[in-house]
């Protein structure tokens, strides 16, 4: 799914036109993303939860060149998905046919 497709259904579930349902997905993710930049966590009921965490800096080895090479810190975002959401994928066929 992406942006025109959450537009979209918007559009057809809660009659909104798509303009309007274009400035409430805008006004979403740009709430999200201040959120998210200020260092809050946000709870999705069901859904899951994001929060910025830390990953700290590590020294790794190039494939190619074969030297260690260095990466700084940096901030990432962690997704914790929520039971409701953690349900709803259990319950798809492809993944329990193979779990038997």
């Amino acid at each position: 799914m992406d942006k025109n497709d959450l537009v979209e259904r918007l559009q057809a579930e809660m009659g909104y036109s798509a303009t309007e349902a274009s400035r409430i997905v805008d006004a979403l993710m740009e709430s999200l993303t201040e959120s998210l930049s200020s260092g809050d966590k946000i709870t999705l009921p069901g859904i899951g939860t994001m929060a910025v965490v830390d990953r700290p800096s590590r020294r790794e080895r190039h494939p190619q060149p074969g030297q260690e090479q260095e990466f700084l810190t940096r901030r990432k975002v962690k997704f914790s998905p929520g039971k409701r959401l953690k349900d709803a994928l259990m319950s798809l066929d492809f993944i329990t046919r193979d779990l038997e």
